[in-house]
């Protein structure tokens, strides 16, 4: 470093008439710092970019791998289908939920339309002639294979009647049910008959929120009403891919004529 008597010498030598112009010593001191200003604010910038950008780029990897994940997902659960909730269960091929035989005709209701059975079997119900105010009228009931093949299996001990009048349940068979089921094996054209009895009489909605109807219904009054028949028929598996589900057999109304 130059000591203090060569730097006045210096500024003696490099001024005219040996005075000392501080002006330009302000500017030749301001040119030699600069180069050293410019490369400090180059260094500290590459410095801050240098922490800079990596943070950048990791924001940026975090975000495209929640991303894909997500678009992964959709893309699995768009590949399995839709997804069930939770207790949902499938039913069996051409197997639908309903209410049992008793059930489908319900006081003040609409007579159920069913559709004929699969397998061919057909309830059929005698006509019936009687007066006004009788009770236990007996009834027979036959069930028949219509179809070409020949059925097993089991079904309910007695078919449940509906009596009604242009579509409207005005009375069904109820109480309790014995707990047996009575097997049947019909060749094409074989039928079985069943005895039962119905009433002629008025039930109402209060009816089926009980156990048992209520006693002394009113009577259905002299004039023309129909009867059907209902029954659960559980077919005989043959094979693995056998269906056991309960089938509902029905027919077409029979006349009751009250005199």
């Amino acid at each position: 470093m130059p000591t203090e008597s060569e730097l006045r010498r210096q500024f003696h030598d490099d001024e005219p008439h040996g005075s000392i112009d501080l002006d330009a010593v302000l500017r030749r001191s301001r040119a030699r710092r600069r180069p050293r200003v410019v490369a400090a604010v180059v260094a500290s910038s590459l410095a801050v970019v240098g922490i800079v950008v990596p943070v950048s780029i990791s924001v940026a990897s975090q975000q495209t791998t929640t991303l894909s994940a997500g678009s992964a997902a959709s893309a699995s659960d768009s590949a399995a289908g839709p997804v069930r909730p939770p207790g949902e269960g499938t039913l069996g091929s051409g197997s639908i939920k309903r209410a049992p035989a008793e059930k489908i005709n319900l006081c003040g209701g609409t007579l159920a339309d069913s559709a004929p059975a699969d397998d061919g079997l057909v309830l059929t119900v005698q006509p019936v002639d009687a007066a006004a105010g009788a009770r236990d009228i007996p009834v027979s009931v036959t069930l028949t294979n219509t179809g070409a093949r020949r059925v097993t299996g089991s079904l309910s001990p007695f078919p449940t009647l509906t009596f009604s009048r242009d579509g409207v349940v005005l009375w069904h068979s109820n109480g309790a049910v014995p707990a047996l089921a009575q097997e049947i094996d019909l060749a094409p054209g074989a039928s079985t008959v069943f005895q039962t009895t119905f009433e002629p009489v008025l039930c109402g909605v209060q009816d089926d929120e009980q156990a048992s109807f209520r006693p002394n219904l009113p009577d259905a009054a002299p004039g023309d009403y129909q009867l059907s028949a209902a029954l659960d028929f559980t077919p005989e598996a043959t094979d693995a891919a056998g269906s056991d589900a309960a089938v509902l057999v029905t027919g077409p109304t029979s006349p009751v004529t009250l005199h």
